[in-house]
């Protein structure tokens, strides 16, 4: 027996006009953004398993793993599996993959030649084993044989027992024409012709009954017998008893029930249209790059009916920051309706941490993650990722907006040159919060200097490690303060609005005087400039 062998394959990845070979020994290569996968694609537009290069029966395909942005051959979305041809080109986002193979049939003869002598002479058989109580099974051509794992070989059949007599030439001949023919089997005549050619009723018929046609267009009267039969044989189905009803109406009946049945039809088909008609076209631009130390994005991300862009699986930001120097980040963002380790942050392909859980404050929430200087790259495009790995094949609701990364330059520094500059902006930390009840914007100013000072030694390999502790504990002691006069001030906006007749104006003054006590590294001025935008879009909607 003859096996058909792995046919080996290669994929040839393009991306900003380089170009890279991956072979392949048979089986098949996965795509996509994991490092599990063979090939890892870092594309926005890539999902963790997004597709799959595989061969079968010395034939290759392509398979699109029911990825967030698909996959295209030639140009061509990707639906099912497509088997490939040398030279087809599979696209995943901006990423390109040439596939090459030889042809599946010319390794097959190749190889099945190889076990044929020169003189082009069939292998010798094998001789039978006395002993052997089961019969061979029939030799296969080579090229239609084929090795499978051990798991997916079918076991070998029961043994069949040898027929005792051969049956005559003419005899096989004959069954062999009635097994594989149709027009020559002999149908039976219908009962009604059976009985009048039998002579058991010549009795003259006084209505002509309803005639059927047979399959050779001869028509067959029926007697009223037999019509009751059908009509008895009928009302045992709802469908045949429909039949029957329909059968009975006059024709002005029939024509009012078709034009009703027909209304019936329209007015389903246009709910179904209505149905698969999107509830929301947004025609806002969606974000994908933020400007660092810039707005925040307020427009939300996710799955869910109050997102402004769904994105069930993942969305990706790009952002770049020209520096002579090192840079840290920081990313703030608001989340909700997200579990706990359901949604990841990446930066660069590198995990920051996952999503906290939500709270019962969430609205009021800002959360924030340290960008790494060792991650960040310098005058080149960086990559951040929220990923939810529970979609696909889930449909778990999450949301993220309110959307900004704030980048600091980092001068470069020793470790006691950068000790020195952290415990001067500790100092004057603790100079502005001895002064907080005095100016409305000292209790925030305090507690950025102990984060400027925590920031910078976050980014110092050989930093001070005591001088770390008093800044990051500082910071987190004064931040609740900051937050219970964000709390405050939104009550004041909630009371102007929860009046009989709200007073919008004084509403709008309450939020346009929060800048005086935040700037945007706190949430509160961010909540303040979302909650104006939303007053404006009302005043507009009300014109």
């Amino acid at each position: 027996m003859y096996c058909l062998p792995d046919v080996p394959f290669t994929l040839k990845v393009t991306t900003s006009g380089e170009a890279e070979d991956f072979s392949f020994e048979g089986g098949e290569a996965r795509l996509g953004r994991t490092a599990d996968n063979d090939i890892v694609i870092k594309d926005p537009s890539s999902s963790r398993s997004h597709a799959r290069v595989y061969e079968e029966e010395g034939r290759h395909f392509v398979e699109d793993l029911k990825s967030a942005n698909g996959t295209k051959l030639n140009g061509k979305p990707v639906k099912a599996p497509i088997e490939l041809k040398s030279g087809d080109k599979v696209s995943i986002g901006d990423v390109v993959l040439e596939f090459d193979a030889p042809a599946a049939n010319d390794t097959v003869m190749g190889n099945a030649s190889s076990t044929m002598d020169d003189g082009g002479a069939e292998p010798p058989a094998e001789e039978e084993d006395p002993n052997a109580t089961m019969l061979k099974p029939p030799q296969k051509p080579a090229a239609i044989i084929r090795n499978k794992p051990p798991a997916a070989r079918r076991p070998d059949p029961e043994p069949e027992e040898e027929p005792q007599d051969e049956a005559p030439a003419e005899e096989e001949e004959e069954v062999a024409a009635s097994a594989n023919s149709t027009k020559n089997f002999n149908v039976p005549p219908p009962k009604a012709m059976a009985r009048r050619a039998t002579g058991a009723n010549t009795a003259p018929v006084r209505s002509r009954p309803p005639r059927e046609e047979e399959g050779d267009g001869e028509e067959v009267q029926l007697t009223a017998a037999e019509r009751a039969r059908q009509r008895r044989a009928l009302a045992k189905s709802g469908s045949g008893r429909a039949q029957l009803l329909w059968s009975d109406l006059s024709l002005p009946a029939k024509i009012v029930v078709g034009g009703v049945g027909g209304i019936a039809v329209v007015a389903m088909l246009g709910l179904a249209v209505m149905a698969v008609i999107p509830k929301k076209v947004n025609k806002k631009f969606e974000v994908a790059q933020l400007a660092p130390n810039g707005d925040p994005v307020f427009d939300s991300f996710g799955l869910g009916d109050d997102v402004d862009f769904e994105k069930p699986d993942m969305k990706s930001f790009t952002f770049q920051y020209d520096s002579p120097t090192s840079i840290v980040g920081v990313l703030h963002y608001q989340a909700r309706d997200c579990s706990k380790e359901e949604v990841s942050i990446e930066l660069n392909g590198n995990a920051l941490g996952t999503i906290p859980p939500d709270t019962i404050e969430v609205n009021q929430r800002q959360l924030e993650v340290v960008l790494p200087a060792t991650q960040l790259k310098v005058s080149e495009p960086n990559e951040l990722v929220f990923d939810n790995v529970n979609n696909p094949p889930g449909e778990d609701l999450w949301k993220i907006w309110n959307i900004w990364v704030e980048v600091i330059p980092i001068p470069n520094m020793t470790g006691e040159e950068a000790s020195r500059r952290a415990k001067q902006d500790i100092e004057r930390a603790a100079s502005m919060y001895d002064q907080r009840d005095i100016g409305a914007m000292n209790l925030f100013r305090a507690w950025k200097s102990y984060r400027d000072a925590w920031l910078l030694l976050e980014a110092t390999p050989d930093r001070s490690a005591e001088l770390l502790q008093i800044a990051r504990t500082r910071m987190r002691e004064i931040r609740p303060e900051l937050d219970r006069k964000c709390s405050a001030l939104l009550v004041d906006y909630q009371k102007e609005m929860a009046k009989k007749e709200p007073n919008v104006g004084g509403a709008r003054k309450v939020l346009q005087n929060i800048p005086s006590y935040f700037e945007k590294e706190h949430p509160c001025f961010g909540m303040a400039r979302g909650l104006l935008r939303s007053m404006d879009d009302l005043t507009v909607e009300g014109e």
